[in-house]
């Protein structure tokens, strides 16, 4: 359906779409000016977008993970890690429990 719109509109304008299309798509400055708008645009997306995005990203990751180790009995002590035992086998399962 477009493709024959596009030819419809090419007959009713003399060849004007697709030849302008043509050399729009051909032409070295249009080009440039394309790839610095794409280049500006992206480049301050990226620069003011993503830090916000990560920084809400990283916020939600780490209150899971802090939910995961409560209910798990995981404490972090800078660079080690302590189960705690009770959590993990509640004393009417722990092993060492009598």
């Amino acid at each position: 359906m477009l493709f024959s719109l596009i030819l419809d509109a090419d007959h009713a304008h003399g060849g004007g779409f697709l030849s302008e299309y043509w050399s729009i798509l051909t032409d070295p400055a249009h080009v440039a000016v394309e790839v610095t708008l794409m280049i500006v645009l992206d480049g301050l997306l990226l620069g003011l977008l993503w830090p916000l995005i990560r920084t809400y990203v990283n916020s939600k990751l780490h209150a899971q993970h802090e939910v995961f180790d409560l209910e798990h009995g995981i404490h972090h002590h800078d660079d080690h890690i302590h189960f705690d035992p009770d959590v993990i086998h509640p004393s009417t399962e722990h092993p060492d429990h009598d």
